[in-house]
């Protein structure tokens, strides 16, 4: 990585690199890759297995960019089972149903006065472009990811904890306020 390249690129009269990062290995549960053994993980096979995101959340989640690996197929699931479907998907699900139901289809436009919890969560939402560029320009995929989970447990604990299912019945106005702060929330997480 840093003879051949760097060779090349002043042969050819073109800039240097300011920074090359090798990556690490991977080994599949818990054994050296090979095709003598029979392990050979194809990556056309695993996007149809389980999908293009799933796959890819799964590369960048599990490990440190540039730190070795193992892959399994029960450690994807996992991976994926709990990160995406459980906490993203719930979230999204009784998010995106309570604001279809009871706010006509839409994000709430019209919300009242915002509570300490609801300026947390948002201004961590807002932090979160920050975080994760910062995390991108380290080359740190894995915290980036990870800046991703929390801020998805941070809006799962908001929900919990402001109940707007019982706001429905008690105070319609704090719901949509609520609503409105957690669909926020999944907005910057979706733009990343």
């Amino acid at each position: 990585h840093t003879v051949y390249w760097p060779a090349f690129l002043m042969a050819a009269d073109l800039p240097l690199p300011k920074r090359v990062f090798a990556h690490g290995w991977w080994t599949k549960d818990g054994e050296k890759i090979s095709k003598s053994l029979g392990n050979v993980i194809d990556p056309v096979e695993l996007v149809e297995k389980y999908g293009v995101d799933q796959t890819r959340f799964f590369l960048m989640a599990e490990v440190g960019f540039g730190s070795d690996g193992d892959f399994s197929d029960h450690g994807m699931i996992l991976k994926v089972n709990n990160n995406l479907a459980n906490e993203l998907g719930n979230l999204c699900q009784r998010t995106l149903s309570m604001v279809f139901k009871n706010c006509k289809k839409a994000v709430p436009s019209k919300i009242g006065p915002l509570t300490a919890e609801d300026e947390a969560l948002l201004e961590s939402a807002k932090g979160l472009y920050g975080r994760c560029a910062t995390a991108m320009a380290e080359q740190a995929i894995q915290k980036y990811v990870n800046e991703l989970i929390e801020m998805v447990w941070e809006a799962n604990k908001y929900i919990d904890e402001m109940a707007p299912w019982v706001l429905r019945k008690t105070d319609p106005d704090r719901m949509a306020t609520v609503l409105y702060v957690i669909m926020e929330g999944l907005r910057h997480i979706a733009i990343l």
